[in-house]
């Protein structure tokens, strides 16, 4: 796939792969799928309001304490919010596309996770999760219908309403697009846990830079073209 359609497919990927490094080295917290983290922090207060064994329950595994996913949900939303300068002064430049700059942002973001990769992991959660943040807001502004790129419950709500309401052309592209962002994030996923699985938390966030900050430098480049 080429074009916007790429680069959505290509930031979901990332997406699914910083998740699946957090999940198997930083306590099985989420950095993406915020949704995720607000299930942990859920079971925890309420295994701690409930505390003692249950023949009713089963234990739910989700790290040993709240700072994991709290660091998350608090980077994310940071990553939110820092997204708002360069988005209003694009807005007021007359540009009807997210700026470039937030996926320059991102890959700085992903890129001092790299510098500070020897910190405590909630310091790396923030980071991690405030370039999701980044990133789903410039994928908000690139408004395709079930393509959040952090997330797959909208995809999947799309791809299946879309394949059953018309089986048209248009509809075809759709189906195709939104199962490319289905099966990029899963195998970034994948490529994610093995990776963190085997190399260093500098070095594959390294990688999640790199491919961001080419994702950068490909809308910079069609912007220009412009």
């Amino acid at each position: 796939m080429h074009g916007t359609a790429g680069l959505m497919v290509l930031l979901t990927a990332i997406a699914g792969w910083v998740d699946a490094v957090a999940y198997v080295r930083s306590g099985e917290v989420f950095v993406a799928n915020q949704t995720g983290n607000a299930v942990f922090l859920a079971v925890q207060v309420a295994e701690r309001a409930f505390p003692g064994p249950s023949h009713i329950r089963v234990h739910v595994a989700a790290g040993t304490d709240t700072y994991g996913p709290l660091a998350s949900l608090i980077g994310f939303c940071l990553g939110v919010a820092a997204s708002v300068i360069p988005l209003r002064r694009a807005r007021l430049a007359g540009d009807t596309e997210p700026p470039w700059l937030l996926l320059i942002l991102e890959a700085l973001m992903l890129g001092t996770v790299v510098l500070l990769a020897g910190t405590p992991r909630e310091i790396r959660l923030g980071l991690a999760a405030a370039a999701m943040g980044v990133q789903s807001v410039y994928a908000a502004g690139v408004a395709m219908r079930g393509v959040t790129t952090t997330t797959l419950t909208g995809t999947l709500v799309a791809l299946i309403s879309t394949f059953a309401d018309d089986p048209g052309r248009k509809a075809r592209r759709a189906i195709m697009l939104l199962t490319a962002v289905w099966v990029a994030y899963t195998l970034g996923a994948w490529g994610g846990a093995a990776a963190g699985l085997t190399w260093s938390i500098g070095t594959v966030h390294g990688f999640a830079a790199l491919a961001a900050a080419a994702a950068a430098v490909a809308v910079w480049r069609e912007a220009r073209r412009v």
